[in-house]
C-alpha cells in the first residue's frame, strides 16, 4: 500500500519495482480501465532503433539530415524520448 503525497506522487513499492526492473528514469504508462489503474512499463529504444529511416531516398546531405531530425522530432512526439 502507498499514499499520495501533495504533489501527487506515489511511491511503487520496491517488489513491484524489482519484478518489472523499473529504475529511476524509466517511462510508466497508466491506463484506466473502469475504477482499475494499470500501471505499465514502457520498452526504452536505443537511437538505434531508428535505422534505416531514409533508406532509399536519393538526396543531399543537409536535406537528409533535416528529413531524420523531422522524423526522430515525430517519433519522440508519438513514443516519448527513452534513453538506451
Amino acid at each position: 500500500m502507498s499514499t499520495i503525497t501533495k504533489k501527487g506522487q506515489v511511491t511503487i513499492p520496491k517488489p513491484f519495482r524489482d519484478n518489472l526492473h523499473i529504475k529511476e528514469g524509466d517511462n510508466l504508462l497508466f491506463e484506466l480501465k473502469g475504477d482499475t489503474l494499470i500501471l505499465k512499463k514502457m520498452e526504452r529504444k536505443s537511437i538505434l532503433s531508428l535505422g534505416g529511416i531514409a533508406k532509399g531516398r536519393k538526396i543531399g546531405f543537409g536535406d537528409e539530415r533535416e528529413f531524420t531530425q523531422k522524423v526522430i522530432a515525430k517519433r519522440i512526439a508519438k513514443e516519448g524520448l527513452k534513453g538506451g
